[in-house]
């Protein structure tokens, strides 16, 4: 959008200012011109004017060297027209200032959204030369630790006024803190950072992909994957054109409009809650008598009715009880153990929940004004949303035996080490499932680009865990060969392992 386009939507008589004097903020000493913002709706308007040097804000930012040129839009005319004018007065004294050339902001959307701090902050940037050294370094020190929520609204505006090279200069050459924060919390993925507040974890990574700092991208993306986000309770949603941009993260990373396929964070996140929830399904079909491997005929020697030529005698034979103890009743440990796992699966970990497929969701007897007694619409009683919290609650699950014969039977013995594997990459500090994604100012090489899981799933590959580990993946093409050494990145290993079509938990843990 251009200079042209913002006053178009303003109009040009702008909103009625109130009574009250409007305070000027001298950014520039010298400065030759006053921008003025207007802030407000038709009840009550309140006027933001500051002081400030055409010349570094034509030389940093394309919107006002644009504006002001008295070859291209009105206001450039009238503001040299002014400035002559003012010029020829020659008045040096402080009463001068209410002479000055004055050129108003439009409000309009970025302007409106971000806020006048933003806007005053943005244009201190521009006029950076300006004052002197000693004002200089108070400006970059304070600067340096403002709060995320006021540099993402500041970088917006920057960006929306086609400005944000200066900007981007500045704040990488101060070393923005992310709002004093501690050198420390950035460093490595740790507790702390799944304590922030989604609004500063997402302004967090609006800034820091601004930068270009991929560490912090990393950490913060990787962050956002594991705590989930109150905008995907529902399912994807789309962004709201009134919504500041970190709020619906751009450059591929979450917002859903330029992407034909699914935003990469919420892809990442889908593939581990995916993979927890295949954990669970393959424990709940093993000791359900729904899955057996060793009875299961090749695929070369497989028929439409080869499933109804097996009596059942021989497929009760056939099948591989789970009891460690492999006495008579070894069907109903088994059994048990499927209750316990189904009780504590959707009871107490929630993690799992039993449905109707006969029922259309859409279909409802009771009318909406009535209710069930004993329903309740309290929220809280449901799954944790962050996935740290999803397997330490799946950690929980206790050795049931049926009688004292049976000790160890359950499944504890055996999830517990497919959890770690699983805990291991999420709670690797280096945020394996992060991103580091580039600003699209910047060129980049092939070897930083990042690339979305979703491309690299060319063939549908098979992973192997043991002993909390991913030992082996399989290939189509090569079904025998080893595809995982010692050598194998564990960035590899944590997108093999989540995005993997099948796993064989069968030898996470000994019988």
């Amino acid at each position: 959008m251009g200079p042209g386009d913002y006053h178009k939507e303003s109009g040009q008589n702008g909103p009625q200012l109130d009574s009250s004097p409007s305070s000027l903020k001298v950014i520039t000493a010298n400065g030759d011109l006053i921008l003025e913002y207007v802030a407000g709706d038709s009840a009550a308007t309140t006027s933001h004017k500051w002081q400030v040097a055409s010349k570094l804000l034509a030389s940093n930012s394309p919107y006002f060297q644009a504006l002001l040129d008295p070859t291209k839009f009105s206001e450039g005319r009238q503001f040299n027209a002014q400035k002559e004018s003012w010029s020829e007065t020659q008045i040096q004294d402080v009463a001068s200032h209410h002479t000055l050339p004055t050129v108003t902001l439009p409000s309009v959307r970025p302007t409106n959204m971000c806020g006048e701090d933003a806007i005053e902050l943005f244009l201190r940037i521009l006029c950076l030369d300006s004052i002197g050294e000693t004002e200089r370094n108070v400006f970059e020190h304070e600067l340096k630790v403002q709060p995320t929520s006021l540099i993402a609204r500041m970088i917006d505006l920057a960006d929306s006024f086609n400005s944000p090279r200066i900007v981007r200069n500045v704040l990488r050459r101060i070393g923005y803190a992310y709002g004093k924060a501690k050198p420390a919390l950035f460093a490595r993925f740790n507790a702390g950072l799944l304590s922030m507040r989604e609004d500063r974890v997402r302004q967090t990574i609006f800034i820091s992909t601004f930068l270009d700092d991929s560490r912090v991208s990393r950490l913060m993306t990787h962050t956002l994957a594991v705590v989930g986000s109150r905008f995907w309770i529902n399912g994807l949603e789309d962004p709201e054109e009134e919504d500041l941009r970190w709020k619906y993260l751009p450059n591929g990373i979450e917002v859903t409009k330029p992407c034909p396929r699914p935003e990469e964070i919420y892809y990442r996140r889908q593939c581990v809650l995916n993979t927890i929830t295949d954990l669970q399904a393959h424990f709940l079909r093993i000791y359900g008598g729904m899955e057996d491997d060793s009875a299961k005929p090749s695929r070369a020697n497989r028929s439409l009715g080869a499933a109804f030529m097996t009596s059942a005698p021989a497929l009760l034979h056939s099948r591989q009880f789970h009891c460690r103890g492999g006495f008579n009743n070894a069907s109903q440990c088994d059994l048990f153990q499927l209750g316990q796992m189904v009780r504590f699966f959707s009871m107490r970990a929630k993690t799992i929940f039993f449905g109707s497929t006969l029922i259309n969701p859409d279909f409802s007897a009771t009318p909406e004004d009535e209710y069930t007694v004993g329903e309740s619409n309290d929220q809280s009683t449901g799954p944790s949303l962050v996935i740290t919290a999803i397997i330490a609650s799946l950690k929980q699950y206790p050795d049931y035996p049926i009688d004292e014969a049976h000790t160890g039977c359950g499944i504890r013995r055996r999830i517990m080490p497919a959890l770690e594997c699983v805990e291991k990459f999420v709670w690797d500090d280096r945020g394996l499932l992060g991103i580091s994604p580039a600003s699209d100012s910047v060129s980049e090489s092939t070897s930083s680009r990042w690339i979305p899981w979703a491309d690299l799933l060319t063939r549908k590959h098979m992973a192997d865990v043991s002993f909390a580990r991913v030992t082996a993946v399989y290939y189509p093409s090569a079904p025998s060969k080893n595809q995982v050494t010692r050598s194998t990145p564990q960035e590899e290993l944590c997108r093999l392992l989540f995005t993997a079509a099948r796993r064989d938990w069968s030898a996470a843990g000994s019988n």
